[in-house]
């Protein structure tokens, strides 16, 4: 159990973020990536046997995935917003990159130093004062930096096993994402949830627990959603959202011209281009 003088701290620590986050702006922000998606991804897609869960609503979520790429931080703020809508939600930024992006801290990213004994400090006071708020959520990439989503075994950084340790009321959610080309010209968004793991007292796990079991966790979800992504069938998921379809504006006016000379309706999509 934390003392009152590290509940004040963690409290003090969480007020910046909750004071800052600005939900008008995070509306406007989620229509703008609802585009942003539709553009640059065929579909955006969650594995049919490993959706979001319910979380019981006094509990805390703390939802962690792997680094593929860039995409991973807009990824979760956008399925925060459409999954958990009834949470607020957070997440940690490194503190050079949100002096770049400074409009992000209304959106729920708050900064963290890389590296450094601070900076762990300061995450997990942050991330406990958050979790102690009614309907929040927290959203992060444990393993710290780019990862390809076929390495193994999957390793994280420390913080989020001292988390789990020492919170109560907590349900840790592994999410595992990939992005893959198909049979489009624009990439899939692949996602896939695994088995929620809750906090309990009393604490009877160390660090290495936590760690290890975090770990597998998120591991089984990637393996699974490897197999999903493996097998290019669409039906093993339900589409969040549907994407652009098209090669080009060369080939699909030919494949327009096409269509018409045969009396047919056109459909930019490759698949659709039978003979």
């Amino acid at each position: 159990m934390a003392s009152p003088n590290r509940d004040e701290k963690q409290k003090r620590a969480a007020q910046d973020a909750l004071e800052l986050l600005n939900p008008t702006i995070c509306r406007i922000f989620e229509r703008y990536l609802n585009r942003y998606f539709r553009k640059n991804f065929h579909g955006v897609r969650v594995a049919r046997d490993g959706t979001a869960p319910p979380i019981d609503a006094d509990h805390g979520l703390v939802a962690y995935c792997n680094h593929a790429s860039w995409w991973d931080p807009l990824v979760m703020f956008y399925l925060a917003r459409v999954l958990y809508r009834d949470r607020k939600a957070f997440g940690p930024i490194d503190a050079a990159a949100l002096e770049k992006y400074r409009f992000m801290r209304k959106i729920g990213l708050f900064p963290v130093e890389q590296e450094t004994s601070r900076g762990s400090v300061h995450f997990l006071n942050v991330s406990h004062g958050l979790l102690r708020e009614p309907k929040t959520s927290l959203w992060l990439t444990p393993q710290g930096h780019f990862a390809d989503a076929r390495v193994r075994p999957v390793t994280f950084k420390p913080g989020l096993a001292h988390l789990a340790r020492d919170c109560g009321k907590v349900t840790f959610l592994p999410m595992a994402v990939e992005y893959c080309f198909w049979n489009e010209s624009k990439p899939e968004l692949l996602i896939r949830f695994g088995a929620p793991i809750h906090s309990a007292e009393p604490k009877d796990k160390t660090v290495d627990d936590w760690q290890a079991q975090l770990q597998m966790a998120l591991q089984t979800a990637q393996d699974k959603l490897a197999m999903d992504a493996i097998s290019r069938d669409p039906d093993r998921f339900t589409e969040v959202l549907q994407g652009s379809v098209g090669v080009g504006v060369a080939y699909d006016g030919w494949r327009r011209i096409k269509a018409w000379a045969r009396g047919r309706r056109f459909s930019a999509a490759h698949e659709d281009d039978k003979p």
